[in-house]
């Protein structure tokens, strides 16, 4: 290949195989991809099969290390392991491009919809033709209809919009963007000791309880922006975007969340379920957090208080140690004296009573003790192996 230009180090894998069409004067990138034996019907992929990388580096004589970063990027989590372009998917930045002529690599990137560098939405149709942009086109800033990308008009992003944006930004590791949301955000949020892979989990458990909560006009502290939008049921709020403003004053929200499901259950339900219920959301939630957040260890306080409100005094376990089998009735009100006793014959230091119970697969059910008048919570399954109670433990 006569032209090979250098890969800016944020570009996008499709956007250096565009260059290389446009520097060399093919009319699309089929063409290039031909000769890596890669197809691009719909959508461009990369995925798992580094032989197509190794071919554009021989093609081009671009380091083959080089071309799997712009390949196998930080997408999703920390590390990406796939690479797919929808055709007719592709985001970009107006603003950028008149800066410099190449596609950035978190605009392939399908939950990005802002710029956090320009404030700015995200481009996905051509103002001429009203078509979604393609990712197969005859230049960089061009359409097929011969508009030029950078004369595209902006609309200004939101400042949770920005927030957001800049948040997945530093998941990915650019520490300035992380230090300028922690700014707005504060330095305790339990956001910020997560990967972007377990906010996404994290998105996931909390996105219908906080829809079904504002929808009954629910006391949730959240940004006007995102109200607005979520009233108008706009598409544009993602559930990741929704629930990362809800953090913003996580305190107040998740309290509130809590005791909005309690009055809710109540009202329907007799207090074995609802004590059920509760139990379950403190140690899923808490499940899906490090085991050192602040936040988990908020959530621990309140389930302890949880169940002594609810005047559950017992928990009964049953686990393997030393080649024997244990069955123990343990007292609540005496948690701190077994917990790291329990803890220590499983090598599990910083145990904990959510995880506990959460490893133990959650609970097979809740007895009314007659003669003291209280519950006792049974767990669903023993503890049979030290291996796979820390295997679960650890991956927390």
């Amino acid at each position: 290949m006569l032209c090979t230009p250098q890969p800016y180090h944020d570009e996008s894998l499709a956007s250096y195989i565009l260059r290389l069409s446009e520097a060399n004067y093919y009319e699309s990138p089929h063409w290039i991809l031909q000769l890596v034996s890669c197809s691009a019907n719909r959508v461009l992929k990369f995925a798992l099969d580094r032989s197509k990388v190794t071919k554009l580096s021989q093609l081009t004589g671009i380091d083959d290390k080089l071309l799997q970063s712009k390949a196998f990027r930080a997408i999703r989590g920390h590390y990406f392991i796939s690479y797919e372009v929808n055709q007719k998917a592709t985001h970009l930045c107006p603003k950028c491009l008149k800066e410099s002529s190449y596609a950035r690599f978190l605009w392939d990137v399908d939950i990005n919809r802002v710029c956090h560098i320009h404030r700015c939405n995200l481009v996905n149709k051509c103002p001429q033709c009203h078509q979604k942009i393609q990712w197969s086109r005859p230049g960089v800033t061009k359409c097929k209809c011969g508009f030029d990308f950078r004369d595209s008009a902006v609309t200004n992003a939101t400042n949770s919009q920005v927030n957001f944006a800049l948040y997945r930004v530093g998941c990915w590791g650019d520490a300035e963007c992380m230090k300028l949301v922690k700014a707005t955000y504060r330095e305790d949020n339990p956001l910020f000791c997560l990967t972007f892979e377990q906010f996404e989990q994290l998105s996931n458990f909390l996105k219908f309880d906080i829809r079904i909560c504002l929808s009954h006009k629910g006391n949730l502290a959240m940004s006007q922006d995102i109200l607005t939008k979520f009233n108008s049921k706009s598409k544009l709020l993602s559930s990741e975007e929704l629930v990362f403003d809800f953090f913003k004053d996580w305190k107040h929200n998740i309290n509130y969340l809590f005791q909005w499901h309690e009055d809710n259950s109540l009202g329907k339900n007799s207090t074995r379920h609802t004590i059920l219920a509760m139990v379950f959301r403190f140690v899923e939630f808490s499940s899906l957090l490090p085991v050192n957040c602040l936040l988990s260890t908020q959530l621990e306080i309140a389930l302890r208080k949880y169940l002594y409100d609810y005047n559950v005094i017992q928990i009964e376990i049953a686990y393997r140690y030393s080649n024997d089998c244990y069955k123990e009735k343990l007292d609540l009100d005496r948690i701190e004296d077994w917990l790291p006793r329990l803890g220590g014959m499983l090598d599990c230091h910083e145990l904990t009573l959510t995880r506990l119970i959460w490893v133990g697969q959650h609970i097979k059910s809740l007895r009314w003790l007659k003669g003291c008048s209280a519950w006792q919570i049974v767990l669903n399954r023993p503890l049979w192996k030290l291996f796979e109670f820390k295997s679960k433990f650890v991956t927390l």
